[in-house]
Formats: structure tokens, sequence, C-alpha cells
């Protein structure tokens, strides 16, 4: 029989409460009285702020078999890559499938975890999102049943996936994306965070030198952002739990530095160091997902994990984040699953050990498949097997002639607009972000035809761009998935401008983020393009 303690009682009635006292619109009336008394926050257990803390990615959306098991209604197109043990048991709302998976991490040597937060303010309960809120007074009682039980459990810290800022996903009708320099975006960005430790008691959380810890997601689902948005974010904290700040953990495509930073994706394009920061997984594969084609990177039977902890013992790392505990559609779980059983839950171990006793990497282990490994070719868009070149004109009323642009990436955020007279698309992340295409496989796959690659840009509102290719060239980032061209510096010409490249090796195999080809990179603002256009040089290879 489940049961509920009374402090998980308490926080439902704190997170009912907040629902209608701090929306937006109606902010409540009278002085501000904190969640948690001075008391409380006392009990936060410190992590050593030079210590060595080991922390991975809690999914907990799912709920069998309705919740993120199935693609269809009828519960007969499954959608995981890997699998739970005991599927039928899994779910959010049960203590006892928390329980389970705390005491896995524990034997794993895991600190800390890092709820996947889809918490949505002022509309917690929207469907599809309401187990954030639902999942966290179970999570927080198999903790409480285990310490009656004399066994430690690993502390709770904050992943906000900050696609919860997206209008869509937040029910509302408003096109337009919160710019986080705003009053109101500040205040939408603050209360995520503020009010999932407003549901999780202090003496759970995962403090760095006694400061709860967040790590955010990726900054391509707001509008803009800078340093005062996190200025804002440690100054209510402040005020809302009686001096304490967060620790802050910053994806690397935020425009404000903060405590720490890293970068999502380790489990597919290998280990993200920053710092005192490490970001690393066991592979990715998520050929399971509908209308996914992202390159696989592959388990090669634990090396690559192995590989990837050989770079943590080999630099100066306090934290290592772990990535992920159970994302089973993009099969980068290190959880036991049918695939793996607990192979992953004791190499964890068995590198979390040496790494805290300061070992350095004494296993020399080389890749099989050091590169990402593509997709197969597709044969949709086979009239343009004989073509001699491919387009696509962008923004609204846009054509397709071969070329598609790529959405989805969390990196590469666009929108259409008009620019001197002209519909084109942009990027809408202000700082450092990309804009990703994919060519049709029959016109070019795995070759070495030499090409030109031409593209219209708005030459304005940025420092410099550049294009950025899957090509052979294994020197180049992730083995040549991401090759930088020509660097065009702008000079706010106000004006079209057109950028020519002449590529020889030219891989164009999907290995970019969402099965794309090659991206545009943008820095220091944001860029428009109206058109591009790929042309081959000769008729045979």
């Amino acid at each position: 029989m489940k049961t509920i303690s009374a402090h998980s009682c308490r926080l439902w009635v704190g997170v009912l409460a907040m629902a209608a006292l701090f929306a937006i619109d109606a902010p409540a009336a009278g002085p501000f009285v904190s969640q948690w008394s001075p008391g409380e926050l006392a009990q936060v257990e410190p992590f050593e702020s030079t210590g060595k803390w080991a922390g991975t990615h809690y999914f907990y959306w799912y709920d069998y078999p309705n919740r993120h098991f199935f693609d269809n209604a009828a519960h007969t197109d499954d959608g995981l890559q890997d699998h739970f043990p005991d599927a039928e048991f899994v779910s959010y709302n049960s203590i006892e499938w928390h329980e389970k998976q705390l005491a896995d991490c524990e034997e794993a040597g895991i600190d800390f975890i890092l709820p996947v937060y889809w918490g949505v303010v002022d509309n917690y309960f929207r469907p599809g999102v309401s187990f954030s809120v639902l999942g966290l007074g179970p999570l927080q009682t198999a903790v409480e049943r285990r310490e009656r039980a004399g066994l430690s459990s690993p502390k709770i810290g904050m992943f906000y996936d900050t696609s919860t800022l997206l209008p869509g996903i937040r029910g509302e009708q408003r096109s337009e994306r919160y710019d986080l320099r705003t009053d109101e975006g500040k205040d939408l960005f603050y209360r995520t965070i503020r009010d999932f430790f407003y549901q999780i008691h202090p003496k759970h959380w995962a403090a760095i030198g006694g400061h709860p810890l967040v790590v955010l997601y990726g900054s391509g689902f707001a509008k803009d952002h800078d340093e005062s948005t996190a200025v804002y974010v440690y100054e209510q904290f402040r005020r809302d739990f009686n001096g304490v700040r967060p620790y802050i953990i910053y994806d690397s495509s935020w425009n404000f530095r903060r405590d720490a930073a890293t970068q999502w994706g380790a489990a597919l394009n290998g280990p993200n160091i920053f710092g005192s920061v490490a970001q690393i997984g066991p592979g990715y594969c998520d050929a399971a997902v509908p209308g996914r084609k992202t390159p696989i990177r592959d388990r090669e039977n634990g090396n690559f994990y192995r590989w990837s902890w050989n770079k943590v013992l080999n630099n100066d790392i306090n934290i290592v984040l772990l990535e992920t505990w159970n994302e089973m559609h993009e099969g980068t779980d290190i959880c036991e699953s049918r695939e793996y059983g607990r192979q992953y839950i004791q190499i964890t171990r068995e590198y979390v050990d040496k790494w805290k006793r300061v070992e350095k990497a004494t296993d020399s282990i080389v890749l099989q498949n050091p590169d990402l490994l593509p997709p197969p070719p597709s044969t949709e868009g086979g009239e343009y097997r004989d073509a001699a070149s491919v387009r696509i004109t962008l923004g609204q009323g846009g054509r397709s002639e071969g070329i598609s642009l790529v959405s989805g990436n969390e990196d590469g955020v666009v929108e259409n607009a008009e620019i001197g007279g002209s519909p084109c698309t942009r990027t809408i992340v202000a700082g450092h972000t990309y804009m990703y295409f994919s060519i049709v496989d029959p016109f070019y796959y795995d070759n070495r035809q030499p090409m030109v690659l031409e593209y219209t840009i708005w030459d304005e509102g940025h420092d410099w761009q550049c294009l950025q290719y899957d090509s052979f060239d294994k020197s180049a980032t992730l083995d040549g998935a991401y090759k930088d061209a020509e660097h065009f510096t702008c000079r706010n010409s106000g004006q079209w401008k057109t950028c020519r490249v002449e590529l020889e090796d030219a891989r164009f195999v999907n290995r970019q983020n969402r099965g794309a080809d090659f991206r545009f990179c943008v820095v220091g603002g944001s860029l428009a393009v109206k058109d591009v256009v790929i042309k081959k040089l000769s008729a045979a290879p």
C-alpha cells in the first residue's frame, strides 16, 4: 500500500497555494512569507565545494502504459529505444519505483539526482507536464522511507528543462517567446526555479557549498537573456530563502556566466569538459523515436563510456554529470535495462571510485568506431539523384528544392521574417547560435565530389558567421561532423550579401544534430538568411 508522509502532504498544500498566490497578473498582497523557515533551511547538508560529486539526470515522466512508453493510444507502437526490466511497475506515482531507482543510484556511487523538471508555472496540472509536480511527492517519500530504514539516498538538485518556457508547452496562445531580460520573462524564469525548491525539503537538497544546485538546459527556448537574468534569480532566491542563493551550472549557450558551465549532448558527442565540470554519457541511439534521424553513438560494450570516464580521470574535475540515468527514448540510460542489465551501474561505480581516489586512467581504450555512425541513406528525394544543384528559398512562401531547414534543435531556433523587402529566416537567440539544414541523400551522400555552396545573408546585426559542414576531415570537431569553412565578418552594410564557399571534402551523411548536413554558426547577434544553393562542380566523383 502506498503512503504519503505528513511532509509530502504539506508540500501539496504549498504547490496548490503557489498556483493561486503567485500568478504574474495577481501577486499576493501583504508581506512575503518564505516557504521554509530558517530552522528548516539549516537542515541543508552541503557538499563541500572542493569535493568530488557525481550526479545524473533523472527522467521521471514515465507512467506505464500511458505516459512515455508508446507512440499510439492502442499501446502497440513501442516508443522506447531501451527498456525497463519490469515496465508495468514504472510510474512517477509509485513510491516503490522511486525507491528502486534511488537504491540503484546509491549502488552506482551517485551523489545526487537531477529530476528533469517540467513544472509549468501557473499551469502545473496541464496534461503532459503534470507529472513534474505529481512525481516529486512520491520521490521524496521514497527518500524518507529509506532514511527511516537507515539507508542513504542521493540528494536532489534541479535540471531545469527550459523548453517549458515555450508558450505552446505552457498552454498559451501567444506566438512570441519570452524575453528573459524583461520583468515578465525574469519572473517566469525565476519562479520555475523557486517553485521546484518549494517542493523539495531543504534536507534533501543537493547543495554545493550550501547552495542548492540548478543545472540549466539550453537557452534556445527564450527570445533573449543576459547577465541581468541570472542576477534576478540570485536576488529573488536570497529573498525567498532567507539569504540562501542557488549554485547555477549553466549550459554554454546562455548569455550569462555563473558558478559553472556544462553542455548537453555528451552521450552522443563525447565528453564536454568546462573547467571543473564534466558531462559524459554511455552512447546514443534514438532510432525508435518517430521522425528522428540523429546519428548513432555506439556504446561498444561499455568502452565509449569507459573512454569518456578516462577523460574525467585525467582532468581536474569536481562535478561529473552523467547523461542520463534513464532517458530510454534516446538510449542514453545507465540504469538497469533489458538491453544491458546492470552493466552500466557497475561501470559507473568502478569509475566513480577511481575518480574519488584521484586515480589517473590506466586502461588505454581505443574505440572501434570513433566516428559517429551515420544513419543509412534515405531514398527520399530520388528526383535529385542526377541534379546539378539543390536549393532552398527561406521565409514566408519559401521553397525547398533538395535542401530542407532542420527544426527542433534547441541551439538552432529560428523564425520567419522580412528584411530589406525580402522574406527570410533568422536566428532569434542573440549571442552564439545556429541554423541547420539537410540535403536529400540521393543528391549527395558520403561522396567526394567538389561543390560550391552559396548563401545570401543580411549583412547587419552580428559579429561574424560561418558555414560548419559534415566533412571527411577527422581533425575537425567530432571526427569531421562540424568543420568550419571561411569566417565572414559582418560589415553592417544593411544589404543582402552572398557568401561563397568551395567544398572539396564534404561528406554530408547526416551526422549533425537531428540529421543535419550543415549549419550556419552566428556569433554576436542574429543571422538572417534568404537562400542557399549547392552546386556540383563536376559530373563525376
